[in-house]
């Protein structure tokens, strides 16, 4: 009965996601608000060049990567505990390890996706090159003006709106509103850091007490309690020599090589989100609300189906 019931949270679960997927999707089809801008604004004012990452690639790096990487580890290797001792699970165990870890992912990114593509639109924020992208006519500026005092100066220096544009291509020059929050940024954390916590958990890096997924704990024999209440998840993943009487307890080495894991998805993460500042699609804010909106996402999507790292 438990087990059905855990059968239709997750299928829910993945529904809700699937759900999320798809109105993010709607979302990027609808108007930005285009914001009036200023010709002589130098913030809008880098060139175009192209991208040093194109979308396929940061598609593949920022959700395939984290995909494939937790799929061969959660079938494949052992859970590791902390202090390292190896513990098999069986092989519907790990299926069940391997749901769980795609949840969470899956509730990081689409909940990210979700929030970026809404903000973008609400914010209508102009990108870093959005003047080269824009291409204004500046002989019928005085046609476009809906603002400023800047015009007894500079006939230049006043607020125009988009019509000003001869950009043809109305999809370029909707992305060009798009610039807050970054999306390769939001993206690249959610999928990224959310593969750093889960690399933490499954090998033990910086985990006090022994641990397992919340959908392992609830649909397998480690639920199983003992007279005295002491849940026997402990005993087994704890050594032989732990579960001794015995005061005296001599330190388990642990592999040093395994701290190296969080910091390469981190690591690359970072340089998504730097790509998108070099390339000037986005301002410096853009990337870093970016970059805190999807470790936001990461974290909460692998608390809820995991323990705490740190107790």
């Amino acid at each position: 009965m438990a087990s059905r019931r855990l059968v239709i949270l997750n299928a829910i679960d993945w529904l809700v996601i699937i759900a999320a997927i798809t109105i993010s999707l709607l979302l990027s089809t609808v108007n930005p608000d285009m914001h009036t801008f200023c010709v002589l604004d130098m913030t809008l004012s880098y060139p175009s060049r192209s991208a040093k990452l194109s979308l396929p690639l940061f598609i593949t790096l920022s959700i395939v990567f984290p995909l494939l990487t937790i799929i061969y580890v959660s079938l494949f290797t052992n859970l590791r505990s902390h202090p390292p001792t190896q513990h098999h699970l069986t092989y519907p165990q790990k299926l069940k390890l391997l749901n769980a870890s795609l949840l969470g992912l899956g509730v990081s990114l689409a909940t990210s996706t979700v929030i970026f593509t809404g903000v973008k639109n609400l914010t209508g924020k102009a990108r870093p090159n959005f003047l080269s992208t824009c291409d204004p006519d500046l002989e019928k500026i005085e046609s476009y003006t809906v603002g400023g005092f800047g015009a007894e100066v500079s006939r230049l220096w006043v607020m125009v709106d988009v019509e000003i544009c001869r950009q043809i291509d109305k999809a370029a020059l909707r992305d060009g509103f798009r610039s807050f929050p970054s999306g390769f940024a939001t993206i690249a954390f959610a999928g990224l850091w959310y593969l750093s916590l889960f690399l933490c958990h499954r090998f033990g890096v910086g985990i006090p007490t022994s641990s397992t997924p919340r959908n392992i704990q609830q649909t397998t024999n480690f639920d199983a309690i003992h007279e005295d209440n002491e849940p026997l998840l402990q005993e087994i993943l704890e050594p032989e020599a732990e579960r001794s009487h015995s005061t005296e307890k001599e330190p388990t080495p642990f592999p040093v090589y395994l701290l190296l894991l969080p910091y390469i998805p981190l690591g690359l993460a970072i340089f998504i989100a730097g790509t998108r500042y070099f390339d000037f699609r986005n301002h410096g804010l853009d990337v870093l609300v970016g970059a805190a909106i999807g470790s936001v996402t990461a974290s909460l999507g692998f608390r809820m189906y995991h323990p705490s790292l740190w107790g």
